[in-house]
């Protein structure tokens, strides 16, 4: 298999840095990919902000670069092409990709940037522009293989070999959400009656926007028979979100964080997106969760109703993602000669 070395360029957001893994791992479904990552941080933003889209395609990239940048030192080999998310990632991605000279790749709105800039430019509805990549899916690290070694071995480890365990994944207020400690109280009510109905334990995981207090209210209302184990990020902050789900049957995972949501479904295992707390999903959430429904990938749920039913899928991530993968080497020139385009799977989860 031909080699790659991807440069992934990073803002420090989990969320950010996860698609942008996420997409050197649909590179790696067709090269033998090499992955190095790069932390940067905009300095003076309200001026870099006016200032870089104007200079970004002429001026000197490093110097540049280095201006309003805080960054580490350049290490490793020299990338084949660059990978970024998040707007304030855009900019050096676009000087990188000059001071290599290889092509581009950015995950999101381009903002006041060309769209000649990126040589893709990966969004979930279309731009009409040229380079644009349309992928029903958000790219995500997570996928069956990478979760099950470490899954296998933490359900042994905490006596969980024969229980049926689902994940509850809690974000917290963003993305048009709020909420209150009466909302995670609701959430955990509703959790004992699944618990309770379907006859399964929790495994449950917080965030950083779920808060202290949000988990204080989900402690004391979540009965502890039904909590087979618990991440209270504020406490304890255990990055094995992954582990979790390549233990659990079904995935959970609150209404609010688009990474988490495209991390449960590439996991390639039952979803269901909880709608609890105040709100709505901001639009191009809700039209991204809208059509992940519409195919199959997951099910909407809401702590107003009662959980009937443990929620299905009916196709997987790796089904819907290849056609996008095609048309994302087309737009970097790269064609991964010894490597052959995998088969879709049939079927979806448990």
């Amino acid at each position: 298999m031909k080699s790659l070395n991807v440069l992934v360029v990073s803002d420090g957001l989990p969320g950010h840095l996860n698609q942008s893994r996420g997409l050197a791992h649909w590179l790696g479904t067709r090269f033998a990919v090499e992955t190095q990552e790069l932390e940067v941080r905009l300095r003076m933003r309200a001026m870099a902000r006016r200032i870089l889209p104007l200079v970004v395609e002429v001026a000197p990239a490093m110097a540049t670069l280095r201006s309003f940048y805080q960054l580490p030192a350049l290490a490793g080999a020299a990338p084949d092409v660059i990978v970024s998310a998040g707007g304030n990632t855009s900019f050096a991605n676009v000087l990188l990709a000059r001071h290599f000279c290889v092509p581009n790749v950015f995950i999101g709105s381009r903002r006041r940037l060309a769209p000649g800039s990126f040589a893709a430019h990966l969004t979930l509805e279309p731009t009409g522009e040229a380079g644009n990549v349309v992928t029903p899916v958000a790219p995500s690290p997570v996928s069956p293989e990478a979760i099950a070694q470490s899954a296998a071995e933490f359900r042994a480890r905490h006596g969980f070999a024969d229980g049926r365990l689902w994940l509850m994944a809690c974000g917290g207020t963003g993305a048009g959400k709020s909420y209150s400690a009466d909302d995670w109280s609701t959430l955990a009510h509703w959790m004992n009656d699944a618990a309770e109905s379907h006859g399964i334990r929790w495994l449950l995981s917080t965030s950083r926007r779920t808060g202290a207090s949000g988990e204080e209210a989900l402690a004391a209302s979540l009965k502890a028979d039904h909590l087979a184990y618990a991440v209270w990020w504020s406490r304890n902050p255990e990055r094995i979100l992954g582990t979790l789900m390549g233990a659990a049957e079904r995935l959970f995972v609150t209404v609010d964080s688009m990474s988490m949501v495209s991390e449960c479904i590439g996991a390639q295992k039952p979803v269901a997106v909880v709608d609890v707390g105040d709100g709505a999903p901001e639009p191009l959430l809700a039209k991204a969760l809208d059509r992940y429904a519409r195919l199959g990938l997951c099910r909407r749920v809401s702590v107003a109703d009662s959980l009937d039913a443990a929620p299905e899928t009916l196709a997987t991530a790796d089904d819907l993602r290849e056609e996008s993968i095609d048309q994302l080497l087309e737009r970097l020139r790269l064609k991964p000669s010894a490597a052959r385009r995998p088969r879709r799977r049939n079927g979806a989860g448990s």
